[in-house]
Order: structure tokens, then C-alpha cells, then sequence
């Protein structure tokens, strides 16, 4: 009796669970931690800028990364290859910071490591996606294993580890990328599907999948992510002020409900991915970025909790419906690019406008020591409530009946 069935069950469920957990908990064993590590070494006027490289590396390598997926190389080893290298060079940032190398080395690592790492994320989906054969029901419970590595991670780390500022808790996250690395090595490899067009210089960077932007919905989409990810790109930093700003001993902790909920909604996206369009569904996480606004400019704790709670459900409607959208609409041959695109607009386009922009107006709700958050927030909300309009009234989607949302 042939054993392919089971094969491809694990293959295609709890192999890639393991695969989205281990990605992300490399990334939470450091991430968490990491400017408090660099603060109490003398580092913490370059927080901003060693952030800041994840965002020009989302720029260049996620689009390379994804051409030579589909023409040339399997994911998975490519995966291999490139989380060796970020497991290396992370550690190499530590140990800089631990040994006192100077800013510039450190950053110069830095931006070496966010390369080699930003086309991570985009190559787990896209190798998850391409193994799934119902996309929409199957995905969900996949992708919240990631949810559940990030959050593992970092409770190992700080209050199992105790290395909230120490430079080991980059050698954990390297020592987690080189688990991945050879978890990889274990996997059925995907073989790049035949191609007899000619090769093309531009074809090797990625701008194969730009040409996506020509279809009126795929540009929406990924114009509407980009955007929606400069108004979310506040979360982290100007929610936790806030949070301090209105008494809250631990805003960390409150942070925390974010991810629970992330979970708990990824587990639930199998049902609404069923039961709504996709439309509707990306409208509902726009919605909820909106309402999370709202809570934060009526500036008092329950309301603002509330909105700390919204985070992680919108994340999951939203982004997650994006990539499904991409896996169910997008020829097969540019997967791993059309992943590549979509990072590139969240990651680097959405997050560098929002970190300008975004800047620009707190220093201008700033007065002195005091911030005028009701003003602040309420601002974003209207940003993203205008956003929210113009996507219901600009997508189109297919017609009745159509294979895709």
C-alpha cells in the first residue's frame, strides 16, 4: 500500500507548522529584547537606525529572494541557505554590542543581517501556501503556530532566561535560525516549474511581479497594504507611551493581549475566509484599525486596553486575507514574488512612510513634555476611515461565480 498520502499530510500540516513556529521564535528571542540590549550598552541612540535597516532591506533582497524561488532554486533550500547566514551574522551583531566594536561595525552587521533575513517571512508563506490545497480553510491553523513561536520565545527569554539586556539572547535567535536552517534540509523541496522565456537581467530582481500592479485589483491591494501599514506602524511605539503617559505600570504586559488575541483569531480565520468574500473581509480589518484609533483618542485605560485587543484580530483579517488573496489569484509561477511584492509594500514602502510621516505628527501633538493624544490618534482614525473607503469603492473583484474572491 503506498505511504504518499500520509507523507504529504504531515508534509503539509505539521511539518509547516514547525517551520512558521521556528521562523518566528528565532526572530522573538531578540527582537523582544533587542533595545533594551543595545541601551544598557551605550547603544540607544541607534535603536532607531539599526530598526530602520529591516525596512531598507525590504527594499531589495525579498524580491530577489522571490525571483530566484520561482526560476531558479527550490524555497526551502533557499530558506536553508539564507537562514544560515542570518543566524551567523546575528550573532556577529551581539557579540559586536557585547565587545564594544563601535556604532559603525554594528550597524554595518545590522544591515548585513536584515538582507539576508527579510525575505524570510514571504518564503515560509509561500512555501506553506503553495503545499495547501485549500488555501483559505487550511491556512489559519498553519500560520498561528507562528504566533505561538514568537510568543515561547519570548517568554523564554525574559522571564526564563533572564537576558532582557543581554547581547545572548541574539545567540539564542541565532541558535534557533540554524535549527531552521536544517529543519529546512528535511523538507520535500519544491521544484521551480518549467520556464522556456528567455532569461532577462530584470527577471533576477524581482520585477517580473510588478506587472501585477497593472490589474486594477492586485494594485489596490498592495497600495491599500502599503498605506494601511504606514497608519499601523504606530503600534509598538506610540501606543506603549501612551500606555505609560496614562498610568500603566506594565504596558508590556498589556502589549502582550495583542498577540493572544492574534492567536486566538488565526485559529478563527478558516471560518471567516469560508463564510465572507475576501472584499469584505479586508474592509472588516481596515474597520478595525479605524475603531482601534477611536479607542485610543477617547484616552482612558479600559478604552485604550480595548484597542491594545483589536490589534492582533486585524492583523490576522487583514494581512493574513491579503496573502491568501495573493496564493488564490496570482499565477504560480511568480508565488514566492507576488509574497516578495506584498513584504516589500508592508515592510518597507508602508513602514518608511509611516515612520515620516507619523514622526512629523507626534512632534506636532507634542507640547514639551505632554502629548496631545486625543488629537494624535484621532487624526490616524480619520486617515484610516478615508483608506477604508476608498478600497470598498475602488475593488472590483471577479464576477459571480468566479473561481477566486
Amino acid at each position: 500500500m503506498s505511504t504518499e498520502p500520509p507523507s504529504k499530510a504531515v508534509d503539509g500540516r505539521f511539518s509547516l507548522c514547525v517551520l512558521f513556529f521556528l521562523h518566528a521564535a528565532a526572530m522573538a528571542a531578540y527582537a523582544v529584547p533587542f533595545p533594551n540590549v543595545l541601551k544598557a550598552h551605550g547603544l540607544k541612540d541607534f535603536v532607531a537606525y539599526a530598526v530602520g535597516t529591516g525596512s531598507v532591506a525590504a527594499f531589495i533582497s525579498p524580491m530577489i529572494a522571490g525571483a530566484l524561488a520561482d526560476r531558479r532554486f527550490s524555497p526551502e533550500r533557499m530558506l536553508a541557505v539564507l537562514n544560515v547566514l542570518s543566524g551567523t551574522l546575528l550573532i556577529l551583531v551581539h557579540y559586536s554590542v557585547q565587545e564594544g566594536w563601535g556604532p559603525r561595525a554594528f550597524l554595518g552587521l545590522m544591515m548585513a543581517y536584515a538582507l539576508c533575513n527579510a525575505p524570510g517571512f514571504s518564503l515560509v508563506t509561500s512555501i506553506v501556501l503553495s503545499r495547501l490545497s485549500d488555501a483559505r480553510r487550511e491556512f489559519g491553523p498553519i500560520r498561528v503556530w507562528g504566533t505561538w513561536g514568537w510568543m515561547l520565545a519570548s517568554l523564554a527569554v525574559g522571564a526564563v532566561l533572564q537576558l532582557d539586556q543581554s547581547p545572548a539572547a541574539g545567540y539564542v535567535g541565532g541558535g534557533i535560525f540554524f535549527v531552521e536552517a536544517v529543519y529546512c534540509l528535511t523538507l520535500r523541496p519544491t521544484r521551480p516549474p518549467p520556464d522556456t522565456t528567455p532569461r532577462r537581467l530584470r527577471d533576477f530582481f524581482g520585477w517580473e511581479a510588478l506587472a501585477l500592479l497593472r490589474h486594477p485589483d492586485h494594485r489596490l491591494i498592495f497600495l491599500t497594504a502599503a498605506l494601511f501599514s504606514a497608519l499601523m506602524s504606530t503600534f509598538y511605539l506610540y501606543t506603549v507611551r501612551h500606555l505609560k503617559d496614562a498610568g500603566d505600570a506594565s504596558p508590556s504586559t498589556t502589549m502582550a493581549f495583542a498577540q493572544v488575541l492574534e492567536g486566538l483569531a488565526t485559529f478563527g480565520l478558516a471560518a471567516v475566509l469560508l463564510r465572507f468574500r475576501i472584499k469584505w473581509l479586508l474592509t472588516a480589518g481596515l474597520l478595525l484599525g479605524t475603531i482601534r484609533y477611536l479607542l485610543l483618542a477617547m484616552d482612558v485605560r479600559p478604552a485604550m486596553v480595548a484597542s491594545v485587543c483589536l490589534h492582533g484580530p486585524l492583523f490576522v483579517v487583514f494581512y493574513l486575507t491579503c496573502q491568501v488573496y495573493l496564493e488564490q489569484r496570482v499565477d504560480p509561477r511568480i508565488r514566492s514574488q507576488s509574497q516578495a511584492l506584498l513584504s516589500l509594500m508592508n515592510n518597507g514602502i508602508g513602514n518608511a512612510l509611516g515612520y515620516l510621516t507619523i514622526l512629523w505628527w507626534f512632534h506636532q501633538c507634542e507640547h514639551g513634555e505632554t502629548v496631545d493624544w486625543p488629537r494624535f490618534w484621532s487624526v490616524l482614525a480619520a486617515c484610516t476611515a478615508a483608506l477604508t473607503v476608498l478600497f470598498v469603492a475602488g475593488y472590483k473583484g471577479q464576477k459571480r461565480g468566479g473561481p477566486a474572491p
